[in-house]
């Protein structure tokens, strides 16, 4: 009777060692996406900052976020330059000034009251955000490709916050 009992441990323990490995792997797996997009959404923030704070160009900001991705000296995961889409635009457009007098508060009441003009004004200045969208094609491990697909894509996107669009109209190479 011990026999029998020794011989399934084993059975047990070679039906579900399989299982285990699986779910080992694909925790690797989702650390990897995870780690990825992390590094995407820096670089997207990163981009932004370049763009508020600094006269850069657009391609010298698309390069300097791909070498700060794609290059040796990267901490993390290098990611395939080949796989990765940079979009960056800036829209230069003078400060908002908010200092308002008391007639100018009048007649904004009154605009107010009389119509949503001012509504119409703020969704207009959407179209002036500068921005950084980055875009990385990931690839599904082969196993998982049962689903159908073989690859999806991680984004992420960064806007200028303060409406100011970059540091100035004259960019530098």
């Amino acid at each position: 009777m011990l026999k029998n009992q020794k011989g399934q441990a084993i059975v047990e323990a070679a039906l579900t060692a399989p299982i285990i490995v699986f779910f080992l792997l694909t925790i690797l797996w989702f650390g990897r996406v995870m780690l990825s997009w992390q590094q995407i959404t820096t670089a997207a923030r990163y981009g932004t900052d370049l763009i508020a704070n600094t006269p850069f160009s657009k391609t010298y900001i698309e390069n300097d976020i791909r070498d700060y991705l794609c290059s040796d000296n990267t901490i993390g995961r290098i990611l395939d330059p080949n796989k990765l889409k940079i979009t960056v635009e800036i829209k230069d457009f003078p400060k908002m000034d908010f200092t308002i007098s008391i007639k100018e508060l009048d007649q904004f009441f009154k605009s107010i009251a009389g119509s949503f003009e001012i509504f119409g004004s703020m969704l207009s200045m959407q179209d002036n955000i500068s921005f950084v969208e980055i875009t990385y094609q990931y690839e599904f491990p082969s196993i998982l490709n049962i689903i159908g697909k073989d690859s999806f894509e991680l984004k992420a996107r960064s806007e200028v916050l303060s409406g100011t669009g970059s540091a100035g109209t004259k960019k530098r190479e």
